[in-house]
């Protein structure tokens, strides 16, 4: 899944230069538009499957202060390290051509919120979910399934109205999309999945569910390419992205079973794909 997250970030990153400046109700739009709506769900994807690992991990382990202090020095060091490195990079490159400023508040500030380049917020997301790794196993020893999804649904309908509503208080907050709780339904569910992996993935192979999913993601992307083409429909693409990334997820999760069984050219293909990510070059530079 990782592997194949990582081919639609690029994916989507080429094709945004064409979402922006095409025409939005031009043939050429559309036959960009369409790929880059339904690849959208990734970064939910590479959240959900995170919290996957995290339940897996630590679902059987009893949380100390050593394991969690043992944990985090492990998430720094192979991901926030190298994103600081990548981060100072980037910064002193911008700074050759006059991007930035030059200056320790403004670079402190690209850190902190993760916005100096589009992939680097996804940093500031993880770190927050896996910084609050006690959290996600005391709620999975104590809360049911029904209650924390319910509750992570509720949580993230409202983030997505954060900006807004304080917006009418005289309030201006801008990256309420670094903020974990924008996520929370996508990192739930992954961490539920987890707990009930055998169970899950027994669902997930019925073919009938892959249908349904499929064409509710194809409506879901023909709603949105309506909206941005003809900006009349008044909908609210934020309700209908969650659920179309949701089931996005669960298609590619119900797909990426099937590969396991998958000759072995294929599999290695896919991990070498997978180790060539994010983290991987990260790693690779610093470590």
């Amino acid at each position: 899944m990782n592997a194949l997250a990582c081919l639609l970030v690029v994916l989507i990153h080429v094709l945004s230069i064409g979402i922006s400046s095409a025409d939005p109700s031009s043939w050429q739009a559309a036959v960009i538009y369409f790929p880059w709506r339904l690849s959208s769900f990734v970064v939910p994807m590479f959240l959900y499957t995170g919290a996957i690992k995290v339940a897996c991990q630590f679902m059987d382990t009893k949380i100390t202060l050593k394991v969690y202090v043992r944990y985090c020095m492990r998430r720094i060091q192979k991901i926030y390290i190298p994103y600081v490195i990548w981060v100072i990079t980037y910064y002193f490159s911008f700074k050759q051509i006059n991007y930035v400023h030059g200056n320790l508040k403004e670079f402190l500030s690209y850190l902190f919120i993760g916005n100096l380049s589009s992939p680097f917020y996804y940093i500031v997301i993880i770190m927050q979910f896996y910084f609050l790794m006690p959290l996600w196993v005391w709620m999975l020893k104590h809360i049911s399934a029904y209650i924390a999804i319910g509750v992570s649904l509720l949580i993230t309908f409202c983030m997505q109205q954060c900006s807004h509503i304080l917006s009418l208080c005289g309030i201006t907050f801008a990256y309420s999309d670094r903020v974990f709780l924008t996520y929370m339904i996508f990192w739930t569910v992954g961490l539920y999945v987890g707990k009930n992996y055998n169970s899950v993935i027994s669902t997930l192979s019925g073919k009938s569910g892959q249908i349904i999913c499929g064409v509710t993601i194809l409506l879901c992307a023909g709603l949105a390419y309506i909206q941005y083409s003809i900006r009349s429909l008044g909908l609210n693409m934020n309700d209908i992205k969650m659920a179309a990334d949701f089931l996005s997820i669960m298609f590619v999760h119900s797909v990426c079973l099937k590969l396991t069984h998958a000759p072995g050219a294929i599999q290695q293909y896919l991990q070498k794909l997978y180790e060539s990510s994010f983290f991987s070059i990260f790693r690779t530079v610093c470590f």
